[in-house]
């Protein structure tokens, strides 16, 4: 059952996770020019909302484990 709270909850993080709200952390830190800035720049955007869906997705599993144990 953990599994699939966890699955679900990284999907659900990933597709509701607004690609504009990293897009505008990321923005001014990247620099350089032309399509290595780019291709940096989109890579930073992906991993950064991996690891912002990874994190909800732990939490929301350890938030599960917590409320079942009780």
């Amino acid at each position: 059952m953990k599994i699939q709270i966890f699955i679900i909850i990284l999907s659900a993080s990933w597709i509701l996770i607004p690609e504009e709200f990293i897009r505008s952390l990321v923005e001014g830190h990247i620099s350089g020019d032309g399509e290595s800035a780019m291709d940096s720049f989109e890579f930073t955007v992906i991993v950064l909302k991996a690891v912002f869906s990874l994190l909800l997705a732990f939490i929301g599993a350890w938030l599960y484990r917590k409320a079942s144990q009780r």
